[in-house]
């Protein structure tokens, strides 16, 4: 049976009372705060108060999802080796969070915001602007957001390969501006299932712009048509679209 190290015991101790040793933390070892990082995050026990005492210049990745988290977490950020973030889920995540983290934390690769409902188009429009290397954005359930934020993502963000913005607000110009954009070589995955205003035009600009889609989720469009389902007929097989899901209404 294997038996848990001396570090590890002491670190899952530590977790447990962050908040008694809160001056103590931010002294210890960059590797020896990573781990602690990677236990309080999967117990959900990162707040506010103790993110600043936990974070460094070189992390990584960091999974809030499971924390309570707000903005002000956000603000305390100082990490430009930040390449991988999830919020999903934070409720208490809004725009003015975002764009500190966005001015804070340019080389962000990885951002899941699913889920954060008060976020808005300004959030998203700051990721677009100071974060150029973005590669996967999900947006998710943002039912605040529009076209404005697919059309900031489509003029900034050349790298990206993966948008999730199913259950939002958005019409076919966004997601036009966003196949044709600066991304279109690039796109590999887009998840824009349940969005209420998209039509056969969304479906088209993709398929056209997009030469390397693979992954294509429209379930649940109501205004999509069975003219689409007809135009991916010859895109599915070896080399070409691997998964696409669609309803036809």
């Amino acid at each position: 049976m294997a038996v848990d190290s001396l570090l590890d015991l002491s670190l899952n101790c530590l977790a447990k009372y962050t908040d008694k040793y809160h001056g103590d933390i931010k002294a210890l070892p960059v590797d020896i705060k990573d781990k602690l990082v990677r236990i309080m995050t999967s117990q959900g026990t990162v707040t506010d108060f103790n993110i600043s005492q936990l974070l460094h210049p070189g992390i990584h990745t960091l999974d809030l999802q499971n924390c309570s988290v707000s903005d002000s977490a956000l603000r305390q950020m100082r990490c430009p080796g930040l390449r991988r973030i999830l919020l999903r889920g934070c409720q208490g995540i809004t725009s003015a969070g975002v764009r500190a983290l966005a001015e804070s934390c340019p080389g962000l690769q990885v951002v899941d915001l699913g889920g954060c409902t008060g976020l808005t188009d300004e959030g998203v429009l700051a990721l677009a602007h100071s974060c150029p290397l973005l590669e996967v954005v999900s947006l998710r359930g943002c039912s605040g957001l529009s076209d404005v934020s697919l059309l900031a993502l489509g003029r900034n963000c050349r790298l990206l390969h993966s948008a999730y913005f199913s259950e939002t607000r958005v019409t076919d110009e966004g997601v036009v501006g966003l196949a044709a954009g600066v991304c279109s070589g690039s796109l590999k995955e887009l998840q824009m299932a349940r969005c209420q205003f998209l039509t056969d035009v969304a479906v088209t600009a993709v398929l056209t712009h997009c030469p390397n889609i693979r992954i294509f989720n429209f379930h649940g469009c109501p205004l999509i048509s069975d003219q689409s389902r007809g135009a991916l007929q010859n895109l599915i097989g070896p080399g070409k679209i691997q998964q696409v899901s669609w309803t036809v209404y």
